[in-house]
């Protein structure tokens, strides 16, 4: 069994649920974490009991970027500063391309690369409390742990610049305004929300959602032609799968199908 030190791993009914656990620290984005981070999501992504992945924190905090005390007074080259960078991507590129619904639930703050680990995600439930900010203009740094790309793609270039380049906090109402947020809820009631998501969508084809989830991450640097390619190679795939052919047969025969939207929502 791993055992990790910046986080707790629960799997339950095909949901995986990934809690950072460092609150008094503001859940930096430390040496353990990041460590952490880089043995689990390659096993989140190969599992096949895993179905929906949930990113949270607890107490209040979701996850406060970078640990800057590592930053002060360190002797480090040019190229040691480039290849940490690099290495963080090793781990965050899993959790952005992994071929099945992530959820980021944040409660309270996430600043800095917590930002960017969220915007990561395919959904962000926040709390009324939750609060998000790019503070690397504070510091004199450019945004990363991927916020470059996410942020103009879910917001439009010119809110992104303004949101970076200010280093301003956004709430969680206008984070929702903006798209940023899929929901916001009370912060009692938020991670049993997150929750109820994903058990929901565990409900559906794993091999449907992350096709879709990949399909649309790629649209952005496709044409229409190409689109149409990456449509028809992956109709083709999942025509054959067991679950789709399932699905058929209960429509066929009036049986309730396995995933349903709307038969969920009152539950």
């Amino acid at each position: 069994m791993t055992v990790y030190q910046a986080l707790d791993y629960a799997l339950t009914d095909g949901v995986a649920t990934v809690t950072m656990n460092q609150p008094k620290a503001r859940n930096p984005l430390s040496v353990a974490l990041k460590e952490d981070f880089s043995r689990l999501f390659p096993i989140l992504k190969s599992d096949g009991d895993v179905r929906v992945v949930i990113l949270r924190g607890q107490d209040g905090v979701f996850c406060g970027g970078g640990d800057l005390k590592f930053l002060d007074g360190t002797d480090r080259t040019t190229v040691e500063d480039r290849d940490r960078i690099w290495e963080l991507h090793d781990w965050f590129q899993i959790l952005v391309n992994m071929e099945k619904p992530v959820i980021a639930a944040v409660d309270g703050a996430a600043y800095g690369g917590g930002f960017g680990l969220a915007l990561g995600t395919d959904f962000i439930l926040l709390s009324d409390r939750a609060r998000l900010c790019s503070v690397f203009s504070r510091i004199g740094l450019v945004p990363d742990v991927g916020v470059i790309f996410s942020l103009p793609r879910v917001v439009g270039l010119q809110r992104a610049k303004e949101i970076a380049m200010t280093g301003r906090p956004v709430f969680a109402e206008e984070a929702k305004q903006l798209g940023i947020a899929m929901e916001v809820y009370p912060a009692d009631s938020l991670y049993a929300e997150a929750d109820k998501l994903a058990r929901r969508l565990a409900l559906s084809s794993t091999k449907a959602q992350g096709m879709t989830k990949r399909a649309m991450n790629q649209s952005f640097t496709m044409d229409a032609a190409a689109a149409v390619e990456v449509e028809a190679l992956m109709q083709s795939v999942l025509f054959q799968s067991d679950y789709h052919k399932d699905a058929i047969n209960r429509f066929v025969n009036k049986k309730p199908l396995k995933f349903n939207w709307e038969d969920m929502t009152n539950d």
